[in-house]
């Protein structure tokens, strides 16, 4: 018997929190039972497709969305949906996914969830798109997942979430993969040239609600009060080379290091002695349990929620606390702070990947045959 196919839409398969956990359920399901596809709005190809096809997945590329090309946008989703009528299921993560939910309905898709990933973007041309498909999108949906109770309320309302109409689907990363390993850690700090150095570690895309800017000013004046000190930081984005000549102004271009895509972050981690993520706003950050797993300490801001708190190693300074502030409390904790195996505490809080993935698993099989029951009546 051949699995069940089921559908996701993303932007781009690139390092990112959506697209980790996407990777992490599909190299955790039984891909005997159910296999993955991908529908995704960029025309390059994204950093996993390769392992994707590996694992057996498809991908398929459609325009991006863009208002004054919407009828290709349309066409090109809905000759996706018309060309494979084999899916019964399609799990929206994009941002803007109403109207790939929209022309899934359309097309006759019985099952079309939508999941929250985010809370409330900055103010841009897309927050008002996004802000009108709001008002729609649960029309087209049939179930709504949530990354968190403030991602749920965002895009659904609190009232909505409330009601337990929400599922709750905890981003679970590999335990196992995070694991505290001194071998791997000297190993990456010799590849880092880090020495004796505290590395602080930061993992994100460089856009604004990561707050780059300002992670670069806390490890400022890091440096200045403990010069024998690193910042790595992992991802790609419109604002890489703009962090990059800050860095340069702040004096401390030696000491911050841009490592752009890693396929191995639980490999960094493990190198790193604290995380920092100052976000202006987040669903619920992947990286910051992956850090958790990885018994680092971390210091977030105070917007993020705290459903993500899972270890006793976790700061939560205000966004208008000062960059010294929040270096005095990353170095106090770094100096307090004793690392530990942290995956019982990671899996007591069901945030290990195998639960999540059981979950799914299931719910999609479990759809899949009531839409096939219901076809054959």
């Amino acid at each position: 018997m051949e699995p069940i196919r089921v559908l996701h839409e993303d932007v781009i398969m690139n390092p990112g929190g959506i697209e980790t956990l996407l990777m992490n359920t599909y190299r955790h399901i039984d891909r005997s039972l159910v296999q993955f596809d991908f529908m995704v709005h960029r025309p390059e190809e994204g950093f996993h497709e390769k392992e994707i096809n590996e694992l057996g997945g498809r991908v398929y590329h459609t325009m991006p969305f863009n208002p004054l090309h919407h009828r290709a946008y349309k066409n090109s989703i809905v000759k996706v949906f018309e060309e494979h009528p084999e899916y019964k299921v399609l799990h929206a993560h994009a941002d803007l996914s109403g109207w790939p939910l929209k022309y899934a309905a359309k097309c006759g898709v019985p099952t079309r969830i939508v999941h929250s990933h985010n809370c409330a973007p900055s103010m841009s041309l897309k927050y008002f798109f996004f802000q009108y498909e709001k008002l729609w999108m649960k029309n087209y949906c049939t179930d709504m997942f949530m990354c968190s109770t403030p991602a749920g309320e965002w895009l659904f309302g609190k009232k909505t979430v409330e009601s337990g109409k929400v599922r709750f689907i905890k981003n679970g990363v590999e335990t196992d993969r995070y694991r505290f390993n001194e071998k791997v850690r000297a190993e990456v700090r010799r590849e880092l040239n880090a020495g004796d150095k505290l590395v602080f570690c930061h993992v994100g895309r460089f856009m604004a609600q990561k707050n780059h800017k300002f992670l670069l000013q806390i490890f400022s004046e890091i440096h200045k009060k403990n010069s024998n000190t690193m910042l790595i930081m992992a991802g790609i984005g419109e604002l890489k080379e703009e962090c990059e000549r800050l860095a340069s102004e702040l004096g401390i271009s030696d000491s911050a290091k841009f490592l752009g895509i890693r396929g191995d972050i639980e490999r960094l981690l493990q190198g790193a002695d604290l995380f920092l993520l100052p976000s202006l706003w987040e669903g619920l950050p992947l990286t910051v349990v992956e850090a958790q797993s990885a018994g680092l300490p971390v210091v977030m801001s105070d917007v993020i929620t705290k459903e993500v708190i899972l270890t006793k190693g976790v700061k939560t300074p205000s966004l208008t606390d000062s960059a010294e502030k929040w270096a005095q409390t990353a170095l106090e904790l770094c100096t307090a702070y004793k690392r530990y195996d942290c995956r019982k505490e990671i899996i007591d809080a069901g945030f290990d990947i195998c639960s999540t993935a059981k979950f799914l698993q299931d719910f999609y099989i479990e759809r899949t045959m009531r839409a096939l029951h219901s076809e054959n009546k």
